[in-house]
């Protein structure tokens, strides 16, 4: 195998992670990219928690319009809301460690649904409840709309 630059890293992400991965697979791990590895791997797992937050993000933020708007409920809101339960019960079913950090990422996620709420509806800020006012079994629960 041809030696790979450690400048791919920059320029071809994918070759770089690919020649990577096959140095590992060989055991060649003097010739393994260290550096750039472990932050790469670090980055995955964040990228596993802002996507868990995204989604409470999105799920708190329909069922904030949900609740307080209840004239404009539609079935692309319902829709809405049952898209994000879903990707939450995966990301927990493909990533089980996130379930300790479950009360930091429901705070993160719902002040930018909430943000998000306010923005959308045109309602007083006062309205929507400064911490989440869903616990953790109603954002999962299907059957779980407020008002």
């Amino acid at each position: 195998m041809p030696t790979v630059p450690s400048s791919l890293y920059e320029q071809d992400f994918y070759s770089w992670s690919l020649h990577q991965a096959q140095l590992l697979r060989e055991k060649k791990f003097n010739q393994v990219d260290w550096e750039n590895v472990i932050e790469e791997i670090e980055d995955l797992g964040r990228s596993e928690y802002r996507a868990f937050v995204s989604a409470i993000e999105q799920l708190t933020l329909h069922l904030l319009k949900w609740q307080f708007q209840p004239n404009r409920r539609s079935a692309s809101w319902k829709h809405s809301i049952d898209k994000q339960r879903i990707q939450l019960e995966r990301l927990l079913e493909d990533n089980p460690g996130l379930k300790h950090r479950l009360d930091d990422m429901i705070a993160k996620g719902y002040k930018y649904g909430r943000k998000g709420a306010i923005q959308e509806t045109n309602l007083p800020k006062p309205i929507f409840p400064e911490t989440c006012p869903y616990h953790w079994n109603q954002l999962l629960d299907d059957q779980f709309y407020p008002g």
